[in-house]
C-alpha cells in the first residue's frame, strides 16, 4: 500500500490511484465514481421521492366534514318500515 492510504488501481494504466481522486495522477483518465457511493446516492433518493409522495399524499387529503348537527346518542338509525299487507282473499 501507498502511504497516502486507501488506494485503488486505474483501469487504464493499472498503477495504484487514491480513492477520491477523480483523475489518474499517472496516465490522466478519469476514473469511475465507487458504484457503493453511488448506489447509497440512489437509495437515498429513492426512500426520500418516496416520503415525498406519501406526505403529498397525506396533505392533499380530503377532510371529511360532519354536516349534522345531532349528537352522537341521537344519531340511531330508525326502524324500517313495516310492509303493507295486502288483504285477505276470500
Amino acid at each position: 500500500m501507498s502511504p497516502q492510504g486507501a488506494t485503488q488501481r486505474c483501469h487504464r494504466c493499472l498503477q495504484p490511484v487514491p480513492v477520491n481522486a477523480r483523475r489518474c495522477p499517472h496516465c490522466g483518465d478519469v476514473q469511475k465514481l465507487d458504484s457503493r457511493r453511488l448506489t447509497l446516492y440512489l437509495s437515498v433518493l429513492g426512500i426520500l421521492a418516496v416520503l415525498a409522495i406519501v406526505g403529498l399524499g397525506l396533505y392533499l387529503k380530503p377532510t371529511i366534514a360532519n354536516t349534522d348537527n345531532t349528537p352522537q346518542s341521537e344519531r340511531r338509525q330508525s326502524d324500517p318500515p313495516k310492509p303493507v299487507k295486502k288483504p285477505p282473499l276470500d
